[in-house]
């Protein structure tokens, strides 16, 4: 397993030092913009020229997330970005938006291209579709089996990477608009107010997490998934502490590598913990108890013990005995929890840190108990005591058999793992320097990446030695560390065997770098205007460009709504009746997600409804533009899924056929547009879906629900997926003259009886 990639997140650039530290062979990051993380702390360029330096001296890798949406007012600072990480070099970019990932392939080819999770890769077609568009790498939506990974890795042609472990995102990655419409912050650019962790109470007054996932943790499926062919495995925590990170790269390191794991799973819970699951790795089939928890919120520890009983000495000191089945010691922290109940409002668990703690057998303070021990630890404050006390008369009889006692935090762990150091000094930088010196009596001179510097000298002497001259010049020339360049080649030359003193040499290098480093920032900016000035040119049509004004598009069960409609288009779903009732002038709408194993039976409905003459489609997603192109479909529009934000996006779409986009629910969140490239519809009635998924929500009656602030809520089955939306369709301003477009498709459907299902087809 040794060739698989193990890929880190790193929020800070202590993080990341802890996960190379720890064994990571690569880390991905953001900088402080148009990262789909933007409350980590993040990186300023600085910071990320050094983390690359200290990758290519240990030879690791550096990937950077540009994976957010952009509006065509961003994209001048965009650009500015680029260009700036076209000098630094790192291994890749992490990229969502399609408009993105052309100015990088016309302008910027030296950046290698993954495409975000974002992008919703979640089949063969749509993986294929993102290689022909110049990725190299595909991170798979984290929702699929490893069967379908494994028939995608082995027929695609390019890298596949797959998160193993860390949170998850309830709904389909990209798909969630649930923060953005309700929250005013969207995910999809890097303000996620994780909506999905938050409590809704149903029709019947009870109150839950239904949407909270528990967190992915796959490390006794790492045989299998690299048997599958994936070439990197990815942990998620960007927004998680040094420890966390290095913690959990140390037992995945330890799995790979074959070598007997010192770090165990109980370690990574006491750095933090949710409840754990596969998701769907082992097939699409799921209960919703499998993989949410509806109850916990948080980090929940690792147990070790149950509570035997509260004490009160004649001090009046109140001390809590259980039996440990780990070590632990003074300072470690311990939480408290009942089981089959949210153990405090919100889900969080009751907890304290060790302050005085003693075996049960005396009353001998001790700093550290072994694994099998009883112990007693004094709980000194009275609140936590009165509300553990009030947990177990809960329990009946004083029974505290389902109290149990976690450690949510271990010393012993975190010394495992010291903060790393650093010096920028010991890494020579990325940009290779070949410098040649001249010593003549006139003084000293560097030539060096077509820029000269000299500096006279003071008091023309001979060298004492000048067969030493070249190494002393070389010694004063490698100190580049800090400063991005690493010294390459050295040609000295000195006819007259002058002396050159360290203190000219050493200016004389500093002179030349910060005169390469002006050099640089001057053609950085002559390029970032080229390609400023490029994007200007990128066609934008005016909005009277068409008479179509007023489009509907409705599912196979409904009917248009009232009123005179330029177009309908038609979702035609997996299954079900094909649409003999509507005319081949009606457009028909590929789904938003085809499994891997349902992707021949769509396109051999597809296929059918062509031979009975319908010419027009609508594609919500790469895998749908590819399939219709591939059979022989030209009349093609795309739908809001495939993100449409701005004029490059629009015009990477054209360049693959679509001749027509609708703009997303959230585009208006965005900078006004200067105008399009090819046309525009603009949503003015949705019920918005705010979260796809494939998992049902885990809630009795998810029909109706609401949130804190009033918000009421629907989920149901659509498709084979479910939807959440608001109780009510949205309404939407649009330009004057624009078109517009009332979707009925995702309107509430009935909700099944059948309760407990995951993905249904």
């Amino acid at each position: 397993m040794a060739d698989v990639e193990l890929l880190a997140p790193a929020g800070a650039f202590d993080t990341a030092l802890a996960a190379f530290d720890a064994g990571a062979d690569a880390v991905y990051l953001g900088l402080d913009a148009f990262s789909a993380r933007a409350q980590a702390v993040n990186f300023s360029p600085a910071e990320a020229a050094d983390l690359i330096a200290v990758a290519r001296a240990k030879g690791r890798k550096v990937y950077v997330t540009f994976n957010t949406l952009l509006s065509d007012a961003e994209l001048p600072e965009a650009v500015e970005r680029l260009a700036m990480l076209e000098e630094l070099a790192p291994d890749a970019l992490i990229v969502q938006d399609l408009g993105v990932a052309r100015i990088v392939r016309k302008w910027f080819p030296s950046l290698a291209l993954h495409a975000s999770t974002q992008l919703v890769a979640h089949n063969l077609e749509g993986v294929l579709a993102l290689k022909e568009l110049g990725f190299r790498r595909v991170v798979l939506a984290r929702e699929l089996p490893i069967a379908d990974i494994r028939s995608i890795a082995r027929r695609c042609g390019c890298e596949i990477e797959v998160f193993v472990h860390g949170a998850l995102c309830y709904s389909l990655s990209g798909l969630c608009l649930f923060s953005a419409m309700e929250k005013r912050r969207s995910g999809n650019r890097g303000r996620c107010a994780y909506c999905c962790r938050l409590a809704y109470t149903d029709a019947d007054g009870r109150r839950a997490l239904p949407f909270s996932m528990k967190d992915l943790r796959l490390d006794d499926r790492l045989d299998a998934l690299c048997e599958a062919g994936v070439a990197s495995l990815k942990i998620e925590g960007r927004m998680k502490s040094a420890l966390y990170v290095a913690s959990v790269v140390k037992r995945y390191r330890e799995l790979l590598d074959g070598v007997p794991p010192q770090t165990s799973r109980e370690d990574l819970e006491s750095v933090f913990s949710r409840a754990t699951t596969h998701l769907y790795a082992d097939g699409w089939r799921q209960s919703a108890e499998s993989v949410i928890d509806p109850v916990n919120l948080g980090h929940q520890g690792t147990p070790v013990g149950t509570v035997k009983r509260l004490t009160k000495d004649r001090d009046g000191r109140i001390w809590l005995r259980f039996h440990t089945t780990r070590a632990l010691e003074k300072h470690d922290g311990l939480q408290f929890a009942s089981a089959g109940r949210a153990p405090a409002e919100g889900g969080r668990p009751l907890g304290m840190g060790i302050g005085e703690m003693r075996l049960a057998i005396s009353r001998t303070p001790v700093f550290t108990v072994k694994a099998g021990s009883d112990v007693e630890v004094e709980v000194s404050d009275p609140a936590l005591a009165e509300a553990l006390s009030a947990m177990l008369q809960q329990e009946g009889g004083g029974s505290a058999a389902q109290i149990e006692v976690r450690c949510a935090m271990s010393n012993a762990v975190k010394r495992r793992f010291p903060a790393p150091s650093f010096r920028a000094a010991d890494y020579p930088g990325a940009s290779r320097l070949d410098v040649a010196v001249r010593i003549s009596p006139e003084g000293v001179t560097a030539l060096a990446g077509g820029e000269t510097e000299s500096i006279p000298l003071d008091g023309v002497q001979k060298a004492n030695h000048p067969e030493r001259t070249e190494e002393a010049v070389r010694k004063c020339f490698a100190k580049l560390g800090g400063t991005g360049w690493s010294l390459g080649s050295l040609t000295v030359d000195d006819p007259e065997g002058l002396f050159a003193p360290a203190s000219a040499l050493n200016e004389l290098r500093r002179r030349l770098v910060a005169r390469l480093e002006d050099a640089k920032a001057r053609r950085r900016r002559e390029k970032v205007e080229t390609v400023v000035g490029g994007l200007d040119e990128v066609g934008r049509l005016e909005p009277t460009w068409s008479a179509l004004r007023r489009v509907a598009k409705i599912r196979l069960d409904q009917t248009p709504p009232p009123g005179e409609w330029d177009e309908v288009v038609v979702a035609i779903g997996h299954e079900g009746e094909l649409p003999s009732r509507f005319g081949a002038e009606t457009r028909l709408a590929l789904p938003v997600f085809t499994r891997e194993e349902g992707y021949n039976r769509l396109r051999g409905r597809v296929k059918t409804l062509l031979r009975a003459g319908y010419r027009r489609w609508e594609a919500a997603d790469l895998a749908g533009v590819r399939m219709l192109k591939s059979l022989g479909v030209d009349d093609l529009t795309a739908d809001w899924s495939l993100y449409a934000f701005n004029s490059v996006s629009e015009e990477a779409l054209a360049e693959l056929g679509v001749k027509r986009c609708v703009l997303s629910p959230e585009d208006g969140m965005a900078s006004e547009r200067v105008g399009h490239c090819i046309p525009a519809e603009h949503l003015v009635q949705q019920s918005t879906p705010l979260f796809i998924s494939v998992t049902r929500p885990a809630a009795a009656d998810p029909s109706r629900l609401a949130d804190a602030t009033g918000g009421e809520f629907t989920a149901f089955l659509l498709d084979g997926l479910w939807v959440t939306t608001r109780l009510s369709p949205r309404t939407f301003a649009a330009p004057e003259n624009a078109m517009r477009r009332v979707d009925l498709s995702w309107d509430p459907v009935e909700v099944p009886a059948r309760q407990g299902e995951g993905f249904l087809v």
